[in-house]
């Protein structure tokens, strides 16, 4: 191995371990159901959501916000148990250094934590729906604390859940679309085709072209191989939108640079710390060409950490690869 190639895949594993370290948990006691936001408070569960009346209308958010504004918290019980238990509400600076991984246990951890509370609701008994209004001075991550007391036992039920305010949606693309850059350049010196372009006239300019081309490719992303396998893909209408049925374009390779043609695809996945599965069942639709297949059917329900499994047959054998995704 030379030691350009050695290079490139030495930074090659630093950017996905940094990506990988940071994404591979999605948010803490909010997840999505058939649609609806759910906060898990224990065993007990409400509907939530979280309004910007000012920004975002009607628009309804289960816990990233795009902006510092006006914000209106809301919990809709599923368990009548909450009726009747007072439950408080706390918003703090995120102070743990531990971003989506934050849990109850570092919460207990924080030394002062009145110094660091951006709002505080008492505990009270809402009935009917609990709602709590907050105006957000200035951008940053926040965890949201909401506590529900039992009132025989005094025990205390508590669901935290890390959010953003001024949440862009932007997420981890530029990661992926260095990576895009990295893995091409490896190819092309694998396959002797960068030198061969270069005795044969390449000049600084067009090589930049070239490069500038990859980066400005949207939607396109090169995440993992098992050895044998090596998958990237593009979206063509964009980065993937929430609730939004779209296709990818499948690129497979052999580790040694050669398209994989006439392959039977399988694709799976989900969201591992929720433990669902894909709301739709993608599929590939057509083969066109050159290791290149079209797969139709994607859908993502929820923000948050994904897992697509990519199960190739051909006439060699199998392989699978992971491809990791943070929404």
């Amino acid at each position: 191995m030379t030691i350009e190639r050695m290079a490139i895949r030495l930074f090659i594993g630093f950017v996905l371990s940094a990506f990988l370290s940071d994404a591979a948990v999605a948010h803490g006691g909010v997840v999505q159901e058939e649609d609806l936001c759910v906060i898990k408070v224990n065993y007990l569960r409400a509907h939530f959501k979280i309004y910007q009346p000012r920004v975002s209308g009607h628009e309804q958010f289960c816990e990233d916000l795009p902006a510092a504004s006006e914000s209106v918290f809301v919990m809709e019980y599923q368990h009548d148990a909450l009726k009747s238990m007072p439950i408080d509400f706390r918003i703090i600076r995120d102070v743990t250094g531990k971003g989506r991984f934050a849990r109850m246990e570092d919460i207990e951890q924080i030394d002062d934590l009145d110094g660091v509370t951006v709002f505080y609701q008492d505990a009270a008994v809402e009935p009917d729906v609990f709602t709590v209004m907050h105006e957000f001075a200035e951008e940053g991550e926040f965890i949201g604390i909401v506590s529900a007391i039992q009132p025989d036992t005094r025990k205390v039920y508590a669901a935290v859940f890390p959010f953003e305010v001024g949440f862009t949606g932007i997420g981890y693309w530029p990661f992926f679309i260095v990576v895009l850059v990295l893995l091409q350049l490896q190819y092309l010196l694998m396959s002797g085709r960068l030198r061969r372009w270069m005795k044969g006239g390449w000049s600084g300019v067009a090589g930049s072209f070239l490069l500038c081309a990859l980066l400005v490719a949207p939607g396109t992303a090169v995440f993992a191989e098992d050895g044998e396998l090596r998958v990237s893909y593009s979206t063509p209408a964009g980065p993937p939108e929430i609730n939004r049925i779209h296709s990818w374009i499948l690129h497979l390779q052999s580790a040694d640079g050669v398209p994989i043609e006439n392959a039977s695809i399988e694709v799976t996945g989900g969201m591992p710390k929720h433990d669902h599965g894909f709301p739709t069942r993608p599929r590939v639709t057509e083969e066109l060409g050159n290791g290149v297949y079209r797969l139709d059917g994607m859908r993502f329900h929820m923000r948050g950490y994904w897992e697509i499994t990519v199960t190739v047959v051909t006439e060699e054998g199998s392989s699978v690869v992971v491809i990791p995704l943070q929404l």
